[in-house]
């Protein structure tokens, strides 16, 4: 059976994605990625749980499964209290289960399901908002006084329009009614996330009188 090494290595060659460009995507040093490929899991420091945490999000930017390949890696490494060795070392040094062990595990787990949440929150939640916005459309001609904004937000919590901030309902969308004058209007939607980014959007239509 197959090494994490060899699945990522296999998997990395068939997509043909370049080391450096992924260590940048995964915010990690690239010898660390190149550790993981060449099973050498004593190059990465601070134990089972940071290795665990680049290997999972490693996974998913390969396409992986992250549980399955976590289960690779405790299958062929066991995680003792200062360091990782292979079962056949483990076997020299008389080793054997532990109430310990399991807790080792059990923190695993958890792990493994906190690396997915953040790396799939960062997914979502990546990069500036995107205004989707339904009505008015650009240079719509509005009969009345009174014209109503609606659209979605995507990656943002915030939005607000010409300087007035609107709610958002529970899948993001938002409506509002505003006062137009006789002529050309101008709206200003304005969008922010958690990590500071904005993103604006403006759109022109014609109000005349009834």
């Amino acid at each position: 059976m197959k090494t994490v090494g060899e699945i990522l290595r296999q998997k990395r060659g068939e997509l043909s994605r370049d080391l450096e460009d992924l260590a940048k995507r995964l915010k990690v040093r690239k010898d660390y990625l190149l550790a993981l490929e060449e099973d050498k899991y004593q190059a990465i420091p601070g134990g089972a749980p940071i290795i665990t945490g680049i290997l999972v999000n490693y996974s998913l930017a390969l396409g992986l499964d992250p549980v399955k390949m976590s289960a690779i890696f405790r299958r062929d490494y066991i995680a003792g209290p200062k360091s990782i060795l292979p079962p056949a070392e483990l076997a020299k040094k008389g080793f054997g289960w532990t109430p310990a062990y399991t807790a080792v595990l059990a923190f695993l787990v958890l792990a493994i399901l906190v690396g997915v949440f953040y790396y799939s929150r960062s997914f979502f939640l990546g990069g500036p908002p995107i205004i989707d916005l339904n009505s008015p459309d650009e240079g719509e001609l509005i009969t009345g006084s009174r014209v109503v904004v609606r659209g979605r937000i995507k990656r943002g919590d915030v939005v607000s329009i010409n300087g007035e901030k609107v709610l958002l309902s529970a899948d993001n969308s938002f409506e509002a009614e505003f006062d137009c004058h006789s002529g050309e209007n101008l709206i200003l939607v304005e969008a922010s996330n958690p990590q500071g980014e904005e993103a604006r959007l403006t759109r022109r239509f014609v109000c005349q009188e009834k």
